[in-house]
């Protein structure tokens, strides 16, 4: 099985260290590694047992299962006779980053690039010993977004409409990664996990999650207030308790981070990120992203591509 994408439409030969496949569970039953790769498998069906580097688990759909290049796995169905097949997204840190690599992803501290250490933030499911690569039973909802984002990264890499199809693959596994990782946290809710959101109290991680699905939607605190039954004071508490931030606050940081690491990340157009992270206008993005980084948007990116 090849796990990298052919650019179509180059008259240099290109080759990108990314594809997503759909892959019967059974063919995951061999303890394979692929030592190249890093996996993302969403499976949204079934039941049954898991072992990873001879650790058992059970795993319950919706589930996501995060893997680095040295993990070997074995799935197995509770239900022999049914066909179930996982969605893996195959990738090679570079291609999220050129400066990533498997061994930097993994230094501990600030002593890396800028984009290494934003990057290994993001990626810590794949790596970090202090997650249990799997998350049982996620909502509904959360699959569903999950499954958008890895869809939309597969057309962009199958169909190649334009010479963007590498930067909005990447932007779209930016938004991924952002996810899975407030998934994480919110399942570990460890002090030392990623730096998104500490010792989430259970009452509020639905929201939370809300939330991370629908960041980049027009979300106002009536909004939010309704879809859980409460009221614009209460809601706004409960944000500054467990944030820091009201909710709006946090809204637009959420927003930000997630289109600095796309500037990073990518060539995409800011006009496209804006948009992208929930901004229909242009200016107002710009605004309130020097307002946090304390230069523009094309600032910043110029600056982090004359660091490379």
């Amino acid at each position: 099985m090849e796990y990298s994408t052919i650019a179509k439409k180059t008259e240099k030969e290109r080759i990108e260290p990314v594809c997503v496949h759909q892959i019967e569970i059974s063919s995951l039953s061999d303890n394979n590694i692929v030592n190249d790769r890093f996996r993302t498998l969403l499976i949204q069906e079934g039941s049954g047992t898991l072992e990873i580097n001879g650790n058992q688990n059970l795993w319950i759909s919706p589930c996501i299962i995060c893997l680095n290049e040295t993990d070997s796995i074995t799935i197995t169905l509770n239900d022999s006779n049914k066909s179930v097949k996982a969605k893996v997204l195959f990738f090679h840190p570079k291609f999220i980053h050129k400066r990533l690599n498997f061994e930097n992803i993994r230094i501990r501290g600030m002593d890396a690039e800028p984009e290494v250490i934003e990057n290994r933030l993001i990626l810590k499911p794949f790596i970090s010993e202090k997650y249990s690569k799997i998350l049982n039973h996620i909502s509904p909802e959360s699959a569903k977004r999950v499954d958008y984002l890895i869809n939309a990264a597969n057309t962009e890499l199958t169909d190649q409409p334009s010479g963007w199809w590498p930067c909005r693959t990447r932007s779209y596994m930016t938004e991924l990664f952002f996810l899975i990782a407030q998934l994480f946290e919110e399942e570990k809710n460890d002090d030392q996990a990623i730096e998104l959101n500490k010792n989430i109290s259970d009452n509020f991680k639905p929201i939370l999650d809300y939330v991370m699905r629908l960041y980049n939607t027009k979300l106002t605190l009536d909004s939010i207030a309704k879809e859980f039954g409460t009221n614009r004071t209460s809601l706004n508490n409960l944000f500054k308790k467990e944030t820091n931030m009201s909710a709006i606050a946090y809204i637009i940081d959420l927003r930000l981070r997630i289109a600095a690491t796309m500037l990073s990340d990518t060539d995409l157009p800011v006009s496209e990120i804006a948009e992208r992270t929930g901004y229909s206008d242009v200016t107002h993005f710009e605004r309130l992203f020097k307002k946090k980084y304390n230069v523009t948007p094309a600032t910043f990116r110029s600056n982090r591509k004359n660091k490379n």
